[in-house]
């Protein structure tokens, strides 16, 4: 594989320094959180070799909200790894697939490093960062493996209305391909809840994490749901190829808080409309 770097992690406040970074205008994550908050006493958590699908309570607790089972959900290193471990299961060199761009750069780049052919559509600022799904179905050809898209939309936050997903769905599971989406930012979406894409077909892979709406981007735990026990296999081949379990301590964490998620998320989204509200303003200004 051929890697090369990144732009959005070169560039990103880690990297360069939290502290050379004074005006933050790009950070998509809610403020991270700090381990007093937490509130957690792990002296009794043995630092084994874990579950290589992931912590058991919280892959129920995941499944059970998406309305999936247990042993459809794996937990990964952050979205990351999950959006890694589907692009080099699904995809070799030579093979096609169509990603609704801008796009999270992994759902690029490792295709790219694999040696895949990337079909690009584009979003247009005009059309209000929505994809015509017509559009994109036609630009799907008969060698594309896997179509790439982001909801909600990253980075503008658009949400794709559930009638245009379900059009795009059904012409995957007519063709037999993959489609892969990326919901890091679902509990971040205010209107109307959107539901886990994995539950609406086993042609679907969705991947998420406790990153960006929860503030526990160090915690570095992530997901990826699909219905076909095939894939699920295979992503579990991946992972343990990769990294054989994820972190003990991470995951108990990740269980802890996520059995409280709902006490969190009222809090979660009223800093983020008033946050929201100060960058508007700034705009407005």
């Amino acid at each position: 594989m051929n890697y090369q770097r990144m732009p959005i992690e070169v560039e990103s406040p880690e990297q360069m320094g939290y502290g050379n970074v004074k005006y933050n205008l790009t950070e998509s994550s809610f403020t991270d959180t700090k381990w007093q908050d937490l509130n957690v006493n792990l002296d009794d958590l043995v630092l084994c070799y874990v579950d290589h699908l992931g912590h058991p309570g919280l892959r129920q607790l995941l499944a059970t909200e998406a309305g999936l089972k247990a042993d459809q959900v794996i937990l990964t290193v952050g979205a990351a790894s999950a959006l890694f471990m589907i692009s080099t299961a699904l995809l070799e060199r030579g093979d096609r697939l169509l990603v609704v761009r801008p796009n999270y750069a992994t759902n690029i780049e490792t295709p790219r490093a694999i040696g895949a052919q990337i079909d690009f559509y584009d979003l247009k600022l005009e059309e209000g960062f929505q994809f015509d799904v017509d559009r994109l179905i036609a630009m799907i050809k008969p060698d594309t493996r896997l179509v790439s898209i982001t909801v909600p939309h990253n980075p503008t936050g658009v949400v794709t209305p559930p009638a245009v997903l379900k059009r795009l769905i059904a012409e995957v599971e007519r063709r037999g391909i993959w489609l892969l989406v990326d919901e890091t930012y679902r509990d971040m979406a205010f209107d109307h809840p959107i539901p886990y894409t994995a539950s609406l077909s086993p042609r679907v892979i969705s991947v998420s994490s406790l990153s960006k709406t929860w503030g526990l981007p160090g915690i570095r735990l992530g997901w990826a749901m699909c219905q076909d026990s095939k894939m699920m296999e295979t992503l579990l081949a991946a992972k343990e190829q990769i990294f054989i379990c994820g972190s003990a301590v991470d995951e108990e964490l990740g269980y802890r808080f996520y059995k409280k998620k709902n006490e969190v998320l009222p809090r979660v989204r009223e800093k983020i409309q008033e946050k929201r509200a100060l960058v508007l303003s700034w705009l407005e200004e």
